[in-house]
């Protein structure tokens, strides 16, 4: 057994300092909140053009652009949904408990507009239960799982078999909730940084995240 000497400096450990990040991030709330409505008024802007742009191309060459409007469509439609996960990890909101079920059907919407085309996804719910939110922190954890696992599979090559799958499944038992997000196609690279911002939206619900041991995937396991 290796002894620790008593005087050795103890290793600094990332929850240490969340009291004064918190109260950074309290400080920088307005500005943030201000930016952000900003961002998202040019955003509906696109999206209104890109609509509008769809009905104003005349029927002879609507076919050949109606995949590049429809493209813009969903990558302005990804955009808001990012931000809508970095605003989740600004804003502390109030503890509360929400329904898991309802939860895991709001992180496939706003999941929805960054997955593939060629990707599918599968819930397996377990009992009804509620868990620990703050705000809109849990379903936007969850979706960044869900597209980082989602962009790793849909990254293969089209001839490398089955199309992307991703499987929800959760186990409810007495004293323990777990949320494991498997996929079919590879890891994600290690310490993507969707995975860094789920393990921080995970850490104000007193939460973890890990890699699956055994496939690509992560386990969300709720204290």
């Amino acid at each position: 057994m290796i002894s620790q000497n008593a005087s050795a400096p103890r290793r600094p450990n990332r929850l240490d300092n969340r009291d004064g990040l918190a109260d950074e991030l309290a400080a920088f709330e307005p500005i943030w909140s201000g930016a952000l409505h900003e961002f998202r008024n040019h955003l509906t802007v696109l999206l209104a053009a890109a609509t509008e742009l769809r009905g104003a191309v005349p029927a002879t060459i609507a076919v050949d652009v109606a995949e590049s409007i429809a493209e813009t469509e969903r990558n302005v439609q990804s955009l808001s949904s990012l931000v809508a996960q970095l605003d989740s990890v600004v804003k502390s909101g109030e503890p509360l408990i929400s329904d898991l079920d309802e939860m895991i059907d709001r992180a496939l919407r706003i999941a929805a507009p960054s997955l593939g085309r060629r990707v599918s996804v599968s819930v397996t719910k377990g009992r009804k239960t509620g868990a620990r939110n703050r705000g809109t922190t849990l379903e936007c954890m969850l979706a960044s799982l869900i597209v980082d696992l989602a962009r790793a599979a849909d990254a293969r090559p089209a001839d490398a078999g089955r199309p992307p799958r991703l499987q929800v499944h959760v186990e409810a038992g007495r004293g323990s909730l777990i949320v494991e997000i498997e996929s079919n196609g590879g890891r994600p690279p290690a310490g993507s940084w969707r995975f860094l911002l789920a393990t921080e939206l995970a850490a104000k619900l007193d939460a973890s995240v890990t890699p699956h041991p055994d496939v690509a995937g992560y386990v969300v396991q709720f204290r």
